[in-house]
């Protein structure tokens, strides 16, 4: 007999902005000691629900209930206070506060005599750390973390408010398989304690993981609530696109490789790394992968100009050249998707035709005019290729779906119809449809447009289906090759771990 209460239920919620109606009439419950996942296609609702649920927004119709009472948040603080609390995909911590301030900020913890209590706030961080099975250090600051460390802090921060729900919105998106783990454990533990966690993601292997519960949003509209025991990831596919899909990832053709358009030689990240060397040619996909902290990301940036090399050469097109800084690496044929896109690649509080235009204006000017009309023009046909969801190319890119601004970053990409593209966690943070649809102009590119693609991810069914070749990264060297097509997540693996070395192919 299943004893846990429902303690958060929305009935009938209604959400519209302006005409456009986002949620329409969405009935949503879970109970005490559950994960419930709620998952769907960028644009059908989910993060306007879990706000409406944290007290960001207010719905426009419907009724929500906490432990079976009625209530109307009208800010986040409010929703905090009766004991729901959420972890945003974007992150709102303080770059130059240590981890320990952005934790207790707001509520910290005092003396007797008033007195701020800096001792028992680092050791509360410390605890929090060893929860999550992490390393850090209490006093070191926000902007000296990774993205996967801050989001750990974003997590750490939610925890210690002992809230009663707590809601993440793809708290896994900047994550490792270990502090993937680490944080699926910590969330256990807080089920077990009768917490309970609503939890949005797109990764299905780790939804079927963690999940006890799973509802589907489609177009706004609750398509299902399943128990993840009972249901398959195809159905639940199925559900989230409103049709039955065989396989997410591009159909394996043999790449008609051309020249090498990028050779790297040498390449040595810092003192006693590495060195790497690898090249990729105009046509084919080269996969990027290994365990965190390894040096890939490093590798990657400096082909852009973003990380300055101790040692090496590269080669564009059989010629050396030098890359120190992002516009060199753009007048060489290079551009770059970063993995943070709020933070590097987007300008968020600009329209879509500003950012997709912003590394052409030069070409679209007349004389010394940049008209607002050859803007749009250029973003065009990219909003067509792209498949971008939005009224219009003057839509600030902030209004947009983590699915259509990823879009709207490749297009900006693009834009310079370059030689070479790097891409840096591809999907990160988008729905299956919009996977599929980047995989395939990703293929595209290389197949029809000979653009030789770099693509680094985390996502190791990612790499082994959508490259052609695989490097994998240990010690900021590369410690093997793989035909893609012949590898398995065990090879890629052992020499992920330094266990193996392969003889490139």
């Amino acid at each position: 007999m299943d004893l846990r209460q429902t303690v958060l239920e929305a009935k009938d919620i209604c959400k519209s902005f302006y005409d456009n109606l986002v949620l329409d009439h969405v009935n949503f419950s879970c109970t005490s000691g559950e994960i419930h996942t709620l998952v769907g296609e960028n644009g059908a609702g989910k993060s306007t629900l879990m706000r409406i649920f944290s007290g960001v927004y207010q719905p426009t119709s419907g009724e929500l209930y906490l432990n079976g009472k009625p209530v109307k948040f009208t800010g986040t603080l409010q929703a905090q206070q009766a004991g729901v609390s959420i972890i945003h995909q974007e992150f709102n911590l303080v770059p130059h506060m240590s981890i320990a301030e952005n934790i207790f900020l707001g509520r910290q913890l005092r003396k007797k005599g008033g007195n701020l209590d800096f001792p028992a706030m680092r050791r509360r961080t410390e605890e929090l750390s060893r929860m999550m099975r992490m390393e850090l250090e209490p006093d070191a600051p926000v902007c000296s973390l990774t993205v996967a460390q801050q989001q750990m802090v974003e997590i750490m921060k939610a925890i210690e408010l002992d809230t009663q729900i707590i809601i993440m919105d793809e708290p896994t998106a900047a994550l490792t398989p270990v502090e993937v783990s680490s944080l699926f454990a910590a969330m256990r533990r807080l089920r077990d304690e009768g917490r309970t966690i609503i939890y949005i993601s797109h990764r299905l292997n780790e939804v079927f993981d963690i999940s006890d519960r799973i509802t589907v949003l489609k177009d706004g509209v609750m398509a299902a609530t399943l128990r993840t025991e009972e249901t398959t990831k195809d159905e639940v596919v199925s559900l989230m696109v409103g049709r039955k899909l065989d396989n997410i990832f591009p159909p394996r053709d043999e790449a008609a490789a051309g020249e090498v358009r990028l050779q790297a030689e040498g390449l040595v990240i810092a003192p006693g790394k590495g060195p790497a060397s690898f090249s990729v040619r105009a046509g084919e996909i080269l996969g990027v992968t290994g365990l965190e902290g390894q040096g890939q990301r490093e590798l990657l940036r400096a082909l852009f100009g973003l990380h300055r090399l101790a040692a090496g050469k590269i080669f564009i097109d059989g010629q050396e050249v030098r890359i120190r800084s992002t516009r060199e690496a753009m007048a060489h044929g290079v551009t770059f998707l970063t993995d943070d896109r709020k933070n590097e690649g987007l300008c968020l509080d600009l329209p879509i035709y500003r950012n997709i235009s912003l590394p052409v204006f030069r070409r679209l000017k007349t004389g010394p005019f940049l008209t607002v009309q050859a803007e749009r023009q250029e973003t065009q046909r990219y909003m067509e290729l792209m498949n971008i969801k939005a009224e219009s190319s003057a839509k600030l890119v902030r209004k947009l779906s983590g699915g259509n601004q990823q879009k709207v970053l490749l297009g900006k990409c693009l834009s310079p119809a370059p030689k070479v593209l790097l891409v840096h966690e591809p999907t990160r943070g988008i729905d299956v449809a919009a996977k599929i649809e980047i995989y395939t102009l990703l293929k595209k590119l290389a197949r029809e447009e000979q653009v030789a693609v770099v693509m680094l991810s985390s996502d190791l069914m990612e790499v082994l289906n959508v490259s052609d070749r695989i490097l994998v990264v240990y010690g900021g060297g590369i410690s093997g090759e793989l035909a893609a097509a012949d590898a398995t997540e065990e090879s890629v693996m052992r020499l992920a771990t330094g266990v193996a070395k392969e003889a490139a192919v």
